[in-house]
């Protein structure tokens, strides 16, 4: 299957967390709300899926099912490429015949868990109903009754109740261990995010894939001594990514380059209005013609990352005649800011000049008289008035000047 991103305008993305309970039997998370935070910064932002923001609802500490099942359904219906659901909480069993998973909410209580939860089972139903083309289920939670015999000992009994058909699904698959005091995000989430942000300098691919995604996350969790999350999917959606490889050699050129464009971009609009600015006050001003070329660097960026998205590779050939032709642009443009300053430092030095030399003639005594004040009058309208003609305002201030110093020598 071909590597690639979420298409951006037909893909929804929906986050629940609970937080903060009402009910004392449940621990207040608060590294969920932090979650929800990060994660959709992550999926809309150009590093990671890049989403619109109306795309990814986030649902902090919904109080009941109810609400919360329409804004789930709400994504369901409108996702066509790719549908999204995580949750973090806690994950409480229902302990009876049938033992059902239920993800808890603001106002759950541990006695009535079908009706003051979500089931997991009507969480499948949702995603079921969801004619994206792939659908993914991400579950952060920990689970009641974890030291019970045969009860959440691995990822296979995670996956147990959490199965959707035609579809990726990863578990965590932590006790109550589930976010330590000390740390931002949940685990899970937190070993999640780190592998989207940083990517995976080992893999070969320049897109992270849920496989690459779900072993990078095993592996650190691994690491540090807690359990593995737990995963299965269909052949559809293991190829689907959700972030660029921010590892991937080819991607850090990439977004070195989408860089050095913007910042292009910026040094062109500064020089644009100092380029007009010195129109404006300079007559005259002989200045070569504004030509920009940010815009045509990043919109080849932009095709470059659209190739990538759908997991092509640039040649090396075209990485290194972008990369010639953005040293070119801000030579470029850094020759013509300094060659569109020069006529305003001109008049700048020469305001200074006359002011100097004004000063000098008034502690002499002699700036009033007539000769020298008609001088410096010419001479200062010359530098203030708009458009400032320099070769007149030249002769004036030189004028000026040679009068103070002709009478400064006399006395």
């Amino acid at each position: 299957m071909i590597e690639r991103l979420p298409d951006p305008a037909r893909s929804r993305a929906v986050l629940v967390g609970t937080s903060s309970y009402t009910h004392p039997a449940f621990d207040d998370l608060p590294g969920v709300a932090h979650n929800l935070q990060d994660l959709a910064a992550l999926l809309t932002s150009p590093l990671g899926a890049n989403l619109a923001r109306e795309h990814c609802a986030v649902v902090l500490d919904p109080p009941d099912q109810g609400g919360l099942g329409e804004r789930i359904l709400e994504s369901v219906r409108e996702a066509e490429d790719v549908l999204l659901v995580y949750y973090a909480g806690h994950g409480e069993m229902t302990w009876d015949r049938d033992n059902e998973l239920c993800l808890t909410l603001r106002d759950s209580k541990p006695d009535s868990l079908r009706t003051s939860a979500l089931r997991c089972a009507d969480l499948r139903q949702y995603i079921h109903r969801s004619r994206a083309k792939i659908r993914v289920l991400v579950l952060d939670c920990c689970f009641a009754g974890t030291a019970l015999p045969g009860t959440m000992s691995g990822s296979a009994e995670v996956l147990h109740h959490v199965e959707v058909s035609g579809a990726y699904v990863l578990a965590s698959a932590f006790g109550k261990a589930l976010a330590p005091a000390s740390r931002r995000n949940t685990l899970f989430t937190g070993e999640l995010l780190r592998v989207l942000r940083d990517g995976i300098a080992s893999e070969p691919s320049v897109l992270l894939t849920l496989d690459a995604l779900f072993r990078e996350v095993s592996a650190g969790l691994r690491a540090q001594g807690f359990p593995e999350p737990g995963c299965h999917h269909s052949d559809t959606a293991a190829s689907l990514a959700l972030a660029p490889n921010a590892a991937h050699k080819v991607r850090r050129k990439l977004t070195e380059l989408g860089a050095r464009a913007e910042a292009l971009d910026a040094a062109e609009e500064d020089t644009k209005r100092r380029y007009d600015l010195t129109v404006d006050r300079i007559l005259a001003p002989d200045l070569p013609p504004f030509t920009a070329s940010a815009t045509r660097l990043r919109e080849r960026v932009r095709h470059l990352d659209e190739r990538m998205a759908t997991g092509g590779r640039p040649s090396a050939a075209e990485l290194d005649a972008l990369d010639a032709d953005l040293v070119a642009a801000h030579d470029a443009i850094g020759a013509l800011r300094a060659v569109v300053e020069r006529p305003l430092d001109v008049r700048n030095e020469l305001r200074g000049l006359l002011e100097s030399y004004r000063v000098i003639a008034a502690r002499r005594g002699f700036a009033e008289e007539a000769e020298v004040h008609a001088l410096h009058e010419r001479a200062w309208t010359s530098l203030w008035v708009k458009p400032c003609d320099l070769d007149a305002a030249g002769t004036a201030v030189d004028a000026y000047v040679r009068a103070v110093a002709d009478r400064r020598e006399r006395r």
